[in-house]
């Protein structure tokens, strides 16, 4: 009945609401978006939630930073484009005379370090490292060192937590002088060098297509000095007694004061002048922001809703000048008024990401049963069972399109996408046949794992009638809330899951890293050589033609012959953005730069 009275309020907008207003004490800020789950967190080095990087990438700036429109990289705290050798390995920064902290003071090539060694260190690293690691020349021989040191003081620390001798501490201690002491020599072998305080010089393990892309991401944003007065420290040493690199979590807020702390201090077009848990933040013009003069929205409030339905009605009483998602269960009916131009204000873009399900390809055994999934042929037989077009059609009902691939269709340029496997139930059940189980027998129970919530249920119901109906198998379906399930994929407790991936920059190996050996996000424990080896090889072509066609080759084998997922549709994303809203542009990597923003909102009464 609700869903049906908002559809009634959209088309017709009766915006005779009364919402409780959520801004600031300093009034309606000049612009007002939603943020559905409240803030994680704004750690550069910890970030992996959209919403978040969404709001840092708006109070930091990096080497570079995204156009507007087609979110390929542009200029921020350097000179664009930088110095590269011709070999591709070496890249020299020259930061912007006139890039400031929101304090007034310079950004430096030693922020820029600073901030990149928080995000490969033990203790304040994380999901993202990877990028780090996998790229600058030492990192990771950088990281692995100091893991091990840091499990080999965890357990001496244990010892004098256990015992309390003085032997116990004194050897603690010598250890922990010790690798103090070494930890900035081994550092200095990071591919990462401050030459001056305007030069960046970084060097690069191979040559990388998309590294300007990464320098905009947030993993890569510099960090202020300030942050320092924060740091965990044992026996006056920079480290834990563990030797983790531990800050005060509380180091990102604006009004946090500890140890004469100033506040978090950024260098983008905005800075953060205050943040009320689950409920708001308030952004203000950074005014030492090197283009601070051409930004014309002065304000902007992040509000909270928790309740999407809730949100919708505030957008549409004006408390809100932007959606960036509508994930409501009558979405669909959303975007038929987008699609038939009722609601201009209403867009439904294509996102460059994709919608999968993943198989268990690492465990022979599970719950005590044999896993048939670790044979290709079961799992590329359950991925030809699907009718995806009936699915997204019947099931989903927004028009989202059907995608036989892990990298989204036209979505780099330059890259080809291989063909895909289409619907062919007849060749599902031969392959089922062959692999042991014809017409299902022998085959046991098919555990489905997904995440409660929005749509996943009823995929889930819908993947396992036609798994049921096409092969004869039984399935058991296993809704979880989202930590456990996040928690269950990991550790790989599944045989069958729901997953999905948006891409974190513009180039295949945003997808195809996913499936490499011992990658952390690796959730479907798939390992194939051929697979590694046509990665390591395009990582070392420099041809950019030839470098896609080998990728292109990679996600051939994942698609038409290995399986360890089955892509069903590319992500769409429903969005809302008031008519008096211009400078922002839905786009497939759903980066929003406010910077760009104009409000022209009509004058009240």
């Amino acid at each position: 009945m609700f869903a049906r009275l908002m559809i009634t309020c959209l088309v017709l907008t009766a915006g005779i609401l009364l919402i409780v207003g959520q801004g600031s004490e300093a009034g309606r800020a000049d612009f007002c978006y939603l943020n559905g789950a409240g803030i994680n967190t704004l750690d550069p080095a910890q970030i992996s939630w959209n919403q978040d990087i969404r709001l840092a990438l708006n109070i930091w700036e990096g080497l570079t930073t995204y156009h507007p429109e087609t979110t390929t990289p542009i200029e921020g705290v350097a000179e664009f484009p930088p110095d590269v050798t011709d070999d591709g390995l070496i890249y020299t920064f020259h930061l912007r005379e006139d890039a400031r902290w929101s304090d007034g003071s310079p950004v430096t090539a030693g922020d820029f370090v600073r901030g990149w060694r928080r995000a490969i260190e033990p203790g304040s690293a994380g999901d993202y490292a990877f990028f780090i690691l996998d790229t600058i020349v030492g990192a990771r021989d950088y990281y692995e060192w100091r893991q091990k040191k840091v499990a080999r003081l965890t357990e001496l620390w244990r010892n004098v937590s256990t015992t309390g001798t003085a032997d116990a501490q004194r050897r603690h201690a010598e250890s922990l002088r010790a690798h103090v002491e070494e930890m900035d020599r081994r550092f200095a072998s990071v591919g990462l060098d401050a030459i001056d305080d305007r030069t960046l010089e970084v060097r690069l393990i191979r040559p990388c297509a998309y590294f300007l892309d990464l320098c905009a991401f947030v993993t890569l944003l510099p960090c202020h000095q300030s942050i320092a007065r924060l740091r965990e420290r044992y026996l006056d040493h920079p480290i834990t007694a563990q030797g983790l690199v531990v800050y005060n979590h509380q180091w990102t807020k604006p009004d946090y004061h500890a140890n004469d702390y100033p506040g978090l201090i950024t260098n983008g077009p905005y800075r953060m002048t205050e943040w009320v848990f689950k409920r708001r933040a308030r952004l203000e013009v950074n005014p030492y922001y090197w283009d601070a003069e051409s930004i014309t929205c002065r304000t902007i409030d992040m509000v909270v809703y928790d309740d999407l339905n809730t949100a919708l009605l505030a957008y549409e009483s004006g408390d809100l000048d932007f959606l960036p998602d509508m994930q409501v269960d009558y979405d669909h009916e959303l975007v038929r008024l987008c699609k038939e131009g009722i609601r201009s204000d209403f867009y439904f873009p294509n996102v460059f990401g994709t919608y999968y399900y993943l198989f268990n390809c690492r465990d022979e055994r599970f719950r005590g049963e044999i896993n048939p999934f670790v044979d290709k042929r079961v799992r590329k037989a359950f991925s030809l069972a699907v009718d995806k077009q009936q699915l997204v059609d019947k099931v989903i009902g927004r028009g989202d399109p059907v995608s036989d691939h892990l990298i989204p269709p036209g979505s780099i340029p330059g890259y080809e996408s291989p063909p895909g496997a289409a619907y062919d139930p007849d060749e599902a059940r031969r392959l089922l046949a062959e692999a042991g189980y014809p017409g299902g027998n022998g085959i046991p129970v098919i555990e489905i794992l997904y995440n409660t919530g929005y749509q996943h249920g009823k995929i889930c119901e819908a993947l396992s009638q036609m798994w049921e109906r096409e092969l004869g198998v039984r399935t058991a379906l296993v809704g979880k809330e989202a930590k456990t399930f996040a928690d269950d994929k990991v550790n790989h407790q599944f045989m069958v899951a729901r997953a999905g991936w948006y891409g974190d920059y513009g180039d295949p190996t945003t997808f195809l890293d996913v499936f490499a050996t011992d990658n952390g996000n690796n959730d479907a424990g798939f390992s194939n050589d051929r697979f590694d080896d046509l990665l390591v090889r395009a990582a070392d072509i420099q041809d950019p033609g030839q470098r896609l066609t080998v990728l292109a080759d990679a996600e051939a084998l994942l698609i038409q012959d290995e399986f360890p997922a089955m892509p069903l549709y590319q992500y769409t994303n429903l969005l809302a953005i008031k008519p008096h809203v211009s400078g922002l542009y839905p786009n497939p990597r759903l980066m929003f730069p406010f910077r760009y923003l104009r409000v022209e909102r009509w004058p009240s009464g």
